[in-house]
């Protein structure tokens, strides 16, 4: 990517901040929360909008499986195991303490069921039977966790098992932050995105249906999430939600009871979503630019998608923007094509990077024609 060159991008005044805003309805105040953590996370401009104590160590209780899924989900997607696969279940495996689907020693399971139960109904049985298939104990997947952790850039992530049944204590914490960035990476897997969306599944060894346990899931734009609960971890949840095409997430730590966890998590969203405001709409050109070798030389640039954030005050109304093209654009050029990024630089020092697309084609020009053009914009520029 480079900045844009003057003589050939002509970028709209108004996206320079030259042009004032439309003033944007008025936000409410957020929610006044008891519980000790949360976090409410852009996943689609990579920040955190409201937070208390989200970079705080602490214990996360059965939102550890959210890991536990996404390293089966890759291992699934690279044809290195099978959901088909069948696993035997080990003693250790069957006698995990807390929630289970009541697995026996020498049980046979597919990996998808035990993917299925680990995620609607937060086995842990089901759970350590997965991390046992995988790597042949719990102790040797617990290394691949906290090494997809550090890929992942989750510093304040550490984990020793795949339930979450042990605690800060046994050196097994994450923080909301770093729980949103995992759940943000983890559904970009389609696999992971119909696990955790998913209101039931029939398990054929057990001929029985389970349910998917987490609470907000007919709520609109709900994509899934984990719930969790022990005793020195509270009750925790985390969901993600999709709303006018933008995508939050929304963690909740440390929570006093199951009902104040559900209650205080949606809070969190219906807040979130409903001060969701557009400061620069995909009908508006960013920038025109010359394309000398095409029949229609001249192109808009526009937003793939609306600019849209949550206003929490008026810092977040202001923000300057930067157009930067893609290197050597050339005809022909058609309708959508990706042509560069609108860079958006917030009062709180966040940039975002939004694509560019080509609004109109160019198609090619005869040999002829794109010699004049060229001629015309070297005598253009010489003029100038």
């Amino acid at each position: 990517m480079r900045r844009v060159q003057v003589a050939a991008v002509l970028v709209l005044a108004a996206l320079l901040g030259l042009i004032p805003l439309k003033a944007a309805a008025k936000s409410t105040a957020p929610p006044e929360l008891s519980s000790i953590a949360y976090a409410v996370y852009d996943a689609d401009y990579d920040f955190l909008i409201l937070e208390k104590n989200a970079y705080q160590r602490r214990s996360i209780a059965s939102i550890t499986k959210v890991m536990t899924l996404l390293l089966a989900v890759e291992l699934v997607e690279a044809g290195k195991i099978g959901l088909g696969d069948e696993v035997v279940v080990s003693a250790r495996a069957a006698s995990r303490e807390g929630t289970q689907i009541n697995l026996k020693a020498g049980d046979r399971l597919t990996v998808e069921e035990l993917l299925y139960a680990s995620a609607l109904q937060s086995a842990n049985d089901a759970a350590v039977a997965l991390a046992e298939y995988v790597a042949g104990s719990e102790a040797e997947f617990a290394k691949l966790m906290n090494a997809k952790a550090q890929e992942l850039g989750l510093q304040d992530t550490h984990y020793v098992d795949c339930t979450g049944l042990l605690s800060m204590g046994s050196n097994n914490y994450s923080t909301a932050y770093d729980q949103a960035r995992l759940l943000k990476a983890a559904l970009q897997h389609e696999l992971m995105r119909t696990i955790l969306r998913a209101p039931d599944f029939f398990l054929p060894s057990q001929n029985r249906k389970i349910t998917n346990s987490h609470p907000l899931l007919d709520s609109p734009g709900v994509e899934g999430g984990k719930t969790g609960a022990t005793t020195p971890a509270g009750h925790t949840l985390i969901t993600s939600c999709v709303r006018h095409g933008r995508r939050l997430i929304a963690v909740v730590l440390g929570a006093r009871t199951r009902e104040i966890r559900n209650a205080e998590n949606e809070a969190l969203l219906e807040w979130a979503f409903a001060n969701l405001r557009t400061l620069i709409s995909k009908e508006e050109v960013q920038a025109r630019l010359v394309v000398p070798d095409g029949v229609q030389h001249q192109i808009d640039a526009v937003l793939a998608q609306e600019y849209s954030v949550v206003v929490r005050d008026e810092s977040d109304l202001e923000f300057s923007t930067e157009v930067e093209l893609l290197p050597r654009l050339r005809a022909p050029i058609d309708a959508g094509d990706k042509v560069g990024e609108l860079l958006v630089r917030r009062a709180d020092g966040v940039t975002v990077r939004l694509d560019l697309l080509a609004r109109q084609s160019t198609g090619l020009a005869s040999w002829l024609r794109r010699l004049f053009n060229r001629l015309r914009l070297f005598f253009g520029r010489m003029g100038g």
